[in-house]
């Protein structure tokens, strides 16, 4: 235990050395100082001094002055300061000494008994007040030691209570604690808390990846995150979990541990596995009906032909009578047919990437008048106004952008009502074309817009016929020449809707007509 200490400051070394052995008895540590700057460095060196001996008259800076300095310091404060003075002094000079913070007189010459008892009245009081904030130090660091160990019952019980199995681990990866969760998972009694003994629980197929992840986070230290599976000590389940660690760091930044939790994900494990097969059954039925399609058009389109070949030469030995308007209905019918397993085909050609294009570099303007004028033969009761610059040469499929044409002009009159004008327009819009196809009729509702191209899809149910697939074909032809389709349409009846087609500039070199 450090000795109290006692300053004394007087610039003669005779009074010093009387002052010493006056004190030597009461065992304590003198600090000794020759004048008032002295002291001043004494204090900043030992604050903890349980009195000062401070002489009045110094050369320099005098006892009053010193005294006034030690006051002002906060750590300097609180000590008493017990002037010595010579006898001449008179009782003014005495209240001086008070008011600069003075607890006491001796007068010199210095009388040891009196001085040892005074000082050691000082000594008392400075130890008594030394023992007594030891001993609040000592209850508040029990106090703290009861509070962290309620603080640290408090969170295992946490811990313990926790849905999820939780670990905390050391630097080496040795479980310092488990909680009960894992306990009553595992079987593993309280004390065993070997790393082995927790791996023996890890799926074979799932151990080295884990130890590989903990390994990478050990030496990043980063937190890490791992899915593996857990042996049920109970039933032998083995249990999918989802592992997530996070290191632990002192005031240094150094990691200290780990906490690494395991939560039980096996429900939504099973529910993801079982998704995805129903969604593989699914994907498998959707081609097995891609591939029946198909086939079954194939099959449809050969008598289909053959019987429109035949209706054809029939009609023109017929003529026009009964027989021959008859097999008129049924030539047209046979043509509906022929068309829808087109469609069919063409959707069948698109979902397995089997479309191709024939390019060659066409008029468009040429093609929209000559798609105007056939589909004008077939609907004389809805005007089809056409709006197109003299020539705009395009390289593309022909056949194919004509029939993305023939089946908007084909929808435009079939939900126009009659009279009701369809109005086709062609322009440049930057580098690229765009055909726009407008009809008169009720128009399509916004919610119902995006799924208008997609198969079997219709806006308006199947009252207006169809199958719906004539939107889809003519998306997957657009897309397939680099372009894109979509519809402008407030959903307001009599308003109707407008379809754009939008197809990039043909590449460099195939842009110029064929003599």
């Amino acid at each position: 235990m450090n000795k109290t200490r006692i300053l004394v400051v007087d610039d003669q070394p005779s009074n010093l050395t009387a002052v010493q052995a006056t004190l030597e008895p009461l065992g304590t540590e003198l600090l000794l100082a020759r004048s008032g700057e002295e002291a001043l460095k004494r204090l900043m060196e030992f604050h903890e001094v349980a009195v000062i001996l401070l002489d009045v008259r110094m050369p320099g800076m005098d006892g009053f002055e010193t005294a006034r300095l030690i006051k002002q310091r906060e750590r300097s404060r609180h000590i008493p300061i017990v002037f010595l003075t010579g006898l001449d002094e008179d009782e003014t000079h005495v209240f001086r000494g008070y008011e600069h913070g003075a607890v006491d007189y001796i007068r010199k010459p210095i009388d040891p008994d009196v001085l040892r008892s005074k000082v050691r009245v000082f000594v008392d009081l400075h130890e008594r007040g030394v023992a007594l904030r030891r001993q609040a130090e000592l209850l508040r660091e029990h106090e703290l030691a009861a509070m962290e160990r309620r603080h640290e019952e408090r969170y295992r019980a946490i811990i313990d209570a926790a849905p999820q199995i939780v670990w905390v681990l050391d630097t080496r990866g040795e479980v310092q604690y488990a909680n009960e969760r894992w306990r009553a998972f595992s079987g593993l009694p309280r004390g065993e808390t070997r790393l082995a003994a927790l791996r023996r629980f890890v799926h074979r197929d799932d151990d080295e990846a884990l130890l590989r992840c903990w390994q990478a986070a050990v030496e990043a230290g980063e937190p890490f995150e791992a899915q593996f599976r857990l042996r049920r000590a109970a039933d032998g389940a083995r249990r999918w979990h989802l592992g997530r660690g996070v290191p632990q760091r002192d005031d240094a930044g150094r990691v200290t541990g780990w906490v690494v939790t395991a939560t039980d994900i096996d429900d939504q494990k099973r529910i993801e596995v079982a998704l995805q097969e129903t969604e593989q059954a699914l994907r498998a039925a959707s081609e097995a009906k891609d591939v029946f399609l198909a086939a079954a058009s194939h099959e449809l389109r050969t008598p289909l032909t053959v019987a429109k070949a035949q209706t054809g030469l029939a009609l023109r030995r017929l003529g026009d009578t009964d027989a021959g308007r008859a097999l008129t209905m049924i030539d047209r019918q046979i043509g509906r047919m022929v068309r829808l397993v087109e469609d069919l085909l063409d959707v069948g050609r698109l979902q397995s990437g089997r479309l191709t294009l024939e390019r060659e570099t066409f008029d468009l303007v040429e093609m929209l008048h000559e798609t105007r004028e056939r589909m004008q033969l077939l609907s004389e009761a809805h005007p089809i106004e056409l709006d197109t610059p003299d020539a705009l040469p395009f390289f593309g499929d022909r056949s194919r952008v004509e029939q993305v044409v023939t089946n908007l002009v084909s929808n435009a009159i079939r939900y126009s009502p009659e009279g009701g004008v369809v109005r086709i327009s062609l322009a440049q819009v930057g580098d690229g074309v765009r055909i726009s196809v407008r009809d008169a009729g009720m128009g399509i509702p916004a919610e119902r817009q995006a799924e208008i191209f997609e198969r079997f899809g219709q806006a308006h149910g199947v009252r207006y016929g169809g199958l719906g697939l004539g939107l889809t074909i003519a998306h997957g032809i657009v897309a397939q020449h680099g372009g894109d389709i979509r519809v402008e349409s407030s959903g307001v009846p009599g308003e109707g809707s407008v379809f754009h087609v939008d197809l990039p500039a043909p590449p460099p070199g195939e842009v110029s007509l064929p003599a």
